[in-house]
Formats: structure tokens, C-alpha cells, sequence
């Protein structure tokens, strides 16, 4: 995954948690309600039935679109999702205007999952001028255009998942472009049917810097005899430990699993 970063006046996040109120399904108890005293009498023997009404909360179908962080998660974004299918419209390098009026294998009942760390390296990432957008202008393209893909995946009557990225290393550049783009996709959120979750928060430190390693997760199917798990590839951005090139992680990787865990909790919610 290539990144084309440069200033941005967008302060960081403070908080690197789901924001409050956006994202979350509330349920509750239904109440029988008594209209008159005839009414009450005539309903005295009978009790109110709890509804049967709610729709499964489990999707048919997970679209999960985005780029080489995305591609790196999918193989355990689909062994966690459960009986959901997983459509993979993934590839490294993308940004969102590349998935712009794509048959993406929507439906209704599906879960769209739009996971993009700023690359602008495509043609309609362009600025006109022979070159391509940076900084400030990078994260409002990116505003508009996964505003594009949230319009096409609710015209399917699909949810969509908002997936918040990982902070880089020092040594790849400044985050004021991650950081935008996590602000747009908390801005775009803020009902159950568009919902924001900082899966980048997984992979980085408790004070939401950047993570090298972490310790191993008590359900990870591997663990370094040290106690920790590399989260992130050399390059300090990818999940893929070591040196390997990108693309689908030939061995396990940490940051990938925690990232598509925090993805299908979303996913998953009642």
C-alpha cells in the first residue's frame, strides 16, 4: 500500500474510541400500552408478548472494500464473521474514488465494511495539474467519495461498517492524512445503519501512538515465546511481520487478526 502524505491542519483524534453515540445499536423492551379501562379489563388475563419482529442481526453477505490493510485482514475477517459471506473487493495501492460505480456484490442485508488509509496514487486521485492530491486535499476527496460508496450501499438497503486506520510509524511521515480520514469516517457515521469503529485502535499503543509489537491476546492462535506479537511489517504500515511484500500474509500476523476482530464486533452487533 503506497501513501502520498503531506500536511494537514486537521488536529489528531483525542479520542481513538468509537465516538459517543455513533455506532451503537440500542434495544429494549417493548411495553404493552392500555388505551382505556375496558381495554385493561379485556387484556387482565392476557400477557404482553415480547416482539418477534427483529430482523437477525447476522448479515447474508459482508462486502468488505479497501486496500492492502483491508486485503491483509480479509482471511480473518472471514473466519470470524460466521455463516456471513465474505466478498472481498480488495486491493492494495486503491483509494475510494477506485470502487466508484463498481458492481461490488451489494444486496440488501449486507454489511458493507469501507477500510482506506489514504493512498493516492490512482488516476482519479489526480489533481489536475499532473500530479496527485496530498495533504488536506487527499482527506476531502476522500470525503466525498466514501460518501459515494455509503449512498450505493444504502441504495441495496445495505449497513455500512466505517473502519477507522492505524497511526504509521515515524519513520513513513506524518499522520495528519490518517488522522483526517478517521475524522471523515466519524463525521459520516452517527446512526446504527452508518457505524464508526477505530480498528486502527487495536494494533497501536493503550495512548493511541504507534505499535511495533503487543502482547499476545489470550484467544491468538499464535504467540512468540516472548509474550508478544509483532503488529506491524517493518515497513510501519502494514500488518504482514517482517519484510514480506505486499498483499494476503503468507504467515500469521498479528495486526491483521486484531484488525478484522475489532472489524466483526462491529459487524456482529445486535
Amino acid at each position: 500500500m503506497g501513501h502520498h502524505l503531506a500536511g494537514s491542519e486537521h488536529q489528531p483524534l483525542v479520542n481513538r474510541s468509537r465516538p459517543t453515540g455513533k455506532g451503537t445499536r440500542i434495544g429494549g423492551a417493548r411495553w404493552c400500552a392500555l388505551g382505556s379501562v375496558i381495554i385493561v379489563a379485556a387484556l387482565a388475563l392476557s400477557a404482553c408478548s415480547p416482539s418477534t419482529s427483529n430482523p437477525d442481526p447476522q448479515p447474508k453477505s459482508v462486502v468488505l472494500v479497501g486496500d492492502s490493510l483491508a486485503e491483509q485482514a480479509a482471511p480473518y475477517l472471514e473466519s470470524i464473521i460466521g455463516r456471513a459471506t465474505l466478498v472481498p473487493q480488495v486491493f492494495g495501492g486503491t483509494a475510494p474514488c477506485d470502487w466508484l460505480d463498481m458492481d461490488l456484490g451489494i444486496a440488501a442485508g449486507s454489511v458493507v465494511v469501507i477500510s482506506f488509509n489514504g493512498n493516492s496514487l490512482s488516476p482519479c486521485m489526480s489533481d489536475g495539474l499532473g500530479g496527485l492530491l496530498q495533504g488536506q486535499a487527499v482527506v476531502d476527496k476522500y470525503r466525498t467519495d466514501v460518501d459515494g460508496l455509503i449512498a450505493e450501499a444504502q441504495s441495496a438497503g445495505a449497513r455500512v461498517v466505517l473502519v477507522g486506520q492505524p497511526v504509521h510509524a515515524e519513520s513513513v511521515g506524518g499522520n495528519e492524512v490518517v488522522t483526517g480520514i478517521n475524522q471523515v469516517y466519524a463525521d459520516l457515521s452517527g446512526s446504527t445503519e452508518i457505524e464508526f469503529v477505530d480498528a486502527g485502535a487495536a494494533v497501536e499503543n493503550a495512548d493511541g501512538t504507534f505499535a511495533a509489537s503487543l502482547p499476545c491476546l489470550p484467544d491468538e492462535e499464535q504467540c512468540d515465546p516472548s509474550g508478544s506479537n509483532a503488529v506491524r511489517n517493518d515497513d510501519g504500515l502494514h500488518f504482514c511481520p517482517g519484510v514480506p511484500p505486499p498483499g494476503p500474509c503468507t504467515t500469521y500476523a498479528s495486526g491483521a487478526f486484531r484488525f478484522a476482530q475489532a472489524i466483526a464486533e462491529a459487524i456482529n452487533q445486535p
